[in-house]
């Protein structure tokens, strides 16, 4: 009897698996019917049933398995599922009581010394690609962006897709979406003409107006796309539930950005003129990678962490703690205090869940500060690089978080002082490189600095350091353009130039005397 339940309910999967939903719900009502207070078969059987639009019929049956149970990780596991299923019904407060009993019932668990056990990651099968780190991602990205730009349709890279364009030169390797958006002005069009290229639309279970998912037919690529609409001054995005309280709504909000096109093999493009700006919204600190980042709960440009996000954090704090993956659980608790200090539920779960991971052994997780990035800019020419050029950068880096030097090429070297540094450009470039108060080096900028190149490589302050007033005078007037607020001059270090190496040089230090009559001197 054992055997022949199992071979059903593998049967089921199998079915659910393949989109034969019709064919499964035959097997797995009838095995509810025979097994009314299985577990296993309540979990298929609300899993279809959450899948196929009868999600209404669950949480009865769920809770009837809840009161059935004894111990407090199945508890838990039964009050996840009603929390879920009142979350895709949007009873939000009902979804909360739910979520709140689930983590009560895992921190019994966990003072009693036990917690679920730890699923082993499925290793996916080596002959299966990454279609993201083959580059098959970007090329669909860029194909779909140009297809719908010749139709007059402005939507470009957006949230991890952009993250990943502008920190690493390429989508995330590691990423399992696509992530475009839009203006709503152009969802209606955006959205009919992906469907006309090939695209098919992902069911969701929560019918948001300015989010939806489309999956490719061939890759099995996953395409998220999101509506942006003006407000003001402001750009909003997020999940908009039209007719419902504003504790149901996900508000992301973006300071006004512009799109420019640009070419790429597979035709033009739309892209942000400014991406700093919408990365920055998202992530604050963008250029530190933080793999357990997730945008619906952390995004930094949330209006409010509202019920409707607290929700969502909650569904996967539990999920993943009943997986016994403990510092992804961790993680997500972390996200929800970071957001409401005040959370005592959230506090809670992970002053039980630090207590277990220290009891078993594990590596603590840990949570970039996610600081906000203030990113400095200057330029110089660091020719024989000396003291007075290492208080100059460790007094430009203290500025800020992110430190850009520009090291000006040997042709602008000779126009602005009619000779060549001793040293070539890439040998300056490379002791530049090397200085720990430098996070990036560049070669090819402007002279003048204006506030549309500080905005478009997302610079907040210029600075430099002069030796003379005529000097000081020539520095001010290449970025006379910029507000006072975005240059701050350094001190200049008296006693030590390049100007004076040469001249020690030139005068014989490094050398001492023979004694020769002759003045002859041998080098050390």
């Amino acid at each position: 009897m054992i055997r022949k339940l199992s071979e059903r309910l593998l049967q089921g999967r199998d079915l659910i698996a393949a989109g034969k939903f019709n064919e499964a719900d035959e097997i797995v009502g009838r095995l509810r019917s025979e097994n009314p207070l299985s577990q296993d078969v309540a979990r298929l059987w609300c899993s279809l049933a959450m899948r196929t639009g009868r999600t209404a019929e669950v949480p009865a049956y769920a809770a009837a398995i809840y009161d059935h149970v004894q111990s407090d990780f199945y508890k838990a596991h039964w009050a996840h599922v009603l929390g879920t299923a009142s979350f895709i019904l949007l009873d939000l407060p009902v979804s909360q009581l739910h979520f709140t009993t689930a983590l009560n019932h895992l921190m019994a668990l966990a003072k009693s010394g036990k917690i679920p056990p730890q699923k082993e990651k499925t290793k996916p099968l080596r002959s299966k690609t990454n279609v993201f780190s083959s580059g098959e991602a970007e090329k669909l990205l860029w194909t779909t962006c140009a297809k719908l730009a010749r139709l007059d349709i402005p939507a470009f890279p957006f949230a991890g897709t952009l993250l990943g364009l502008v920190r690493n030169g390429c989508v995330l390797d590691f990423d399992k979406d696509i992530d475009i958006a839009v203006q709503m002005q152009s969802w209606d069009a955006c959205c009919a003409a992906l469907e006309q290229a090939g695209w098919e639309k992902v069911p969701m279970r929560i019918q948001y107006a300015n989010y939806r998912d489309y999956v490719h037919p061939e890759l099995g690529i996953t395409l998220d796309v999101c509506g942006l609409q003006d407000r003001g001054k402001q750009i909003v995005g997020g999940f908009a539930l039209p007719g419902y309280p504003d504790d149901y709504q996900r508000v992301s909000v973006f300071p006004k950005f512009d799109l420019i096109q640009k070419d790429t093999e597979y035709g033009a493009v739309w892209f942000p003129r400014q991406p700093e700006k919408i990365l920055r919204a998202f992530y604050g600190d963008w250029r530190t990678p933080n793999p357990n980042w997730d945008t619906v709960v952390s995004a930094l440009n949330l209006e409010n962490f509202t019920l409707l996000v607290r929700c969502y954090a909650y569904h996967r704090l539990i999920q993943h703690w009943l997986l016994g993956n403990l510092a992804k659980a961790w993680c997500y608790a972390h996200q929800i205090v970071l957001k409401d200090p005040d959370d005592v539920l959230a506090l809670r779960s992970r002053q039980w869940m630090e207590h277990a991971m220290v009891r078993l052994n594990r590596e603590m997780p840990t949570w970039p500060k996610n600081q906000v990035q203030k990113r400095i800019y200057t330029r110089m020419v660091a020719d024989l690089f000396h003291e007075g050029h290492i208080n100059f950068l460790r007094a430009a880096r203290a500025l800020g978080t992110h430190l850009t030097v520009c090291v000006v090429s040997d042709e602008r070297v000779m126009e602005n002082k009619g000779k060549l540094p001793v040293m070539k450009q890439a040998e300056r470039v490379a002791v530049v490189a090397a200085c720990k108060y430098v996070d990036a080096v560049m070669t090819e900028t402007p002279p003048g600095v204006t506030p549309e190149y500080m905005l478009r490589n997302g610079f907040d302050i210029y600075t430099f350091a002069c030796a003379s007033e005529q000097e000081r005078q020539e520095k001010y007037k290449l970025c006379h353009m910029l507000p006072a607020e975005m240059i701050q001059e350094l001190s200049y270090t008296p006693g030590i130039s390049t100007s004076d190496l040469v001249m020690r040089i030139q005068e014989g230090a490094g050398r001492k005397h023979t004694g020769a009559k002759n003045g002859l001197h041998i080098s050390e």
